[in-house]
């Protein structure tokens, strides 16, 4: 019922989404779906609790982070490159831009929560002497590492990406990530 709601929502924005075409879309009747949420802002919570961001990754084994961090950063990127980069995830990113959802407290939670994990691997990386601390500080790294990142997702990892625009994308990231990993020598 989620992803058929996030369907729904992608392709008409949340203004033009109904209980009742939320109902005919997955077979049930609009009391039915009444019974197991409130309104269409419970079906909407629903929908960003199962799709939305799920915050940063589980901290690294610090031995395996620390024995190479520019491999450790680059196989984060991967991993959410590939979270990214589905159906579900595409789609709740339309869905984000078109309703001018980008600006919601939950995301920037989301992305601050990010920042602060990527800073403070970045802080033990130089606290360790692996990262030269003449680079800046954890916290400018951590947002020099991310920002391009999620604005290369918001650009070219949507529902309608083609699957061109989906490689340039991944492209683009990871010559990022190269271009970062240079920082650590």
């Amino acid at each position: 019922m989620r992803r058929a709601a996030l369907r729904l929502f992608a392709r008409n924005g949340y203004a033009g989404t109904s209980i009742r075409a939320i109902a005919r879309e997955v077979g049930l009747s609009e009391s039915v779906l009444y019974a197991h949420f409130a309104s269409k802002q419970a079906i909407f919570d629903a929908v960003l609790a199962e799709f939305g961001p799920s915050g940063p990754p589980a901290p690294a084994n610090p031995t395996e982070a620390d024995a190479d961090p520019p491999r450790y950063l680059r196989e984060l990127v991967h991993a959410f490159l590939d979270e990214w980069d589905t159906p579900d995830a595409r789609l709740l990113i339309s869905l984000l831009a078109r309703d001018g959802l980008l600006h919601t407290p939950a995301l920037r939670e989301a992305v601050e929560a990010m920042r602060t994990s990527v800073a403070g691997l970045l802080e033990r990386w130089i606290a360790t002497g692996r990262l030269p601390p003449d680079r800046g500080s954890a916290r400018d790294l951590a947002l020099a590492f991310t920002a391009p990142i999620g604005l290369t997702r918001i650009l070219y990892l949507h529902a309608g990406a083609t699957g061109e625009e989906r490689a340039t994308a991944r492209a683009d990231i990871l010559r990022h990530v190269e271009t970062f990993a240079r920082t650590f020598r």
